[in-house]
């Protein structure tokens, strides 16, 4: 079960994304949030430009005060109900007590990088994903109305894959629908051992093949987008793989890094 939930805004509109979807997940599991404002620079941080020109520092200033404030009224309007619940921010908040801070929580949740162009950084979902220790749920910019019923597992039979599945069973044990999308070979990646592991929690799965050949991995990733909104999903979940290329701007694996940047849907990851 989510019980303790960290979720992570840097202001602007993915304050409330985030937010709200943590909020939602906490009620589903009679959970709370612990709720932090998160930005890779402070007020006061000056780099050349602002050395230079003093009213490009301001202004800087002005935006990240104002993206502060949008969290924190996010968090007040939709989190603060919550009992337990908590705010931080400030120029305390670095990434390394952001990463602290979701190894004591049961789900790390945070908005979609790249859906703001001042949105959450993308070296920050890599370290979530790769130093909590924890599951991420990617919030997109467009939530559904609804909590989660139908349900695509993304398997392949690997560790991130297994990961994934362990960390979403609460979410599987409340669907309505789960939907196992094993590859072009669903008996080699093991798919009906993890339908019988499933099953035996009450949870009844249905396997899926989905060919998507010799492609390149953002491709892939493409393919299993198209693959969740086709089945009408509304959470889909996956494992996180490997370091991507330069031209990467997430620095994971192709068909990871695409899932991450483009799925419409809530995104819950393991690595």
């Amino acid at each position: 079960m989510y019980k303790s939930i960290l979720a992570i805004s840097e202001g602007g509109p993915d304050a409330v994304v985030s937010f709200g979807l943590a909020a939602r997940i906490a009620r589903m599991f009679d959970g709370t949030v612990d709720a932090i404002h998160f930005a890779e620079t402070h007020q006061g941080d000056l780099d050349i430009a602002s050395q230079a020109m003093p009213f490009l520092k301001r202004l800087s200033d002005d935006r990240l005060k104002s993206r502060a404030a949008e969290s924190e009224r996010a968090f007040h309007d939709l989190i603060a109900p919550l009992d337990g619940s908590t705010f931080a921010g400030g120029g305390d908040m670095t990434r390394d007590r952001l990463v602290a801070l979701g190894r004591y929580a049961s789900l790390v949740l945070l908005g979609r990088p790249g859906a703001d162009a001042e949105n959450i950084a993308p070296s920050t979902v890599k370290h979530v994903l790769y130093d909590c220790a924890r599951p991420v749920v990617i919030a997109p910019p467009n939530l559904p109305s609804n909590p989660p019923s139908s349900v695509v597992v993304a398997w392949n039979g690997s560790a991130q894959a297994a990961r994934a599945v362990g960390a979403a069973l609460p979410f599987l044990e409340k669907a309505s629908k789960v939907t196992v999308m094993a590859g072009a070979e669903p008996a080699a990646a093991g798919a009906p051992r993890l339908v019988r592991y499933l099953g035996r929690r009450g949870i009844a799965a249905t396997v899926e093949a989905m060919d998507a050949g010799t492609i390149s991995g953002r491709a892939r990733g493409r393919a299993l987008i198209r693959y969740a909104r086709d089945k009408e999903a509304d959470l889909l979940v996956m494992g996180a793989y490997g370091h991507g290329q330069l031209s990467n701007f997430l620095g994971l694996g192709g068909a990871t890094a695409k899932v991450i940047s483009s799925c419409p849907i809530p995104l819950l990851l393991a690595h």
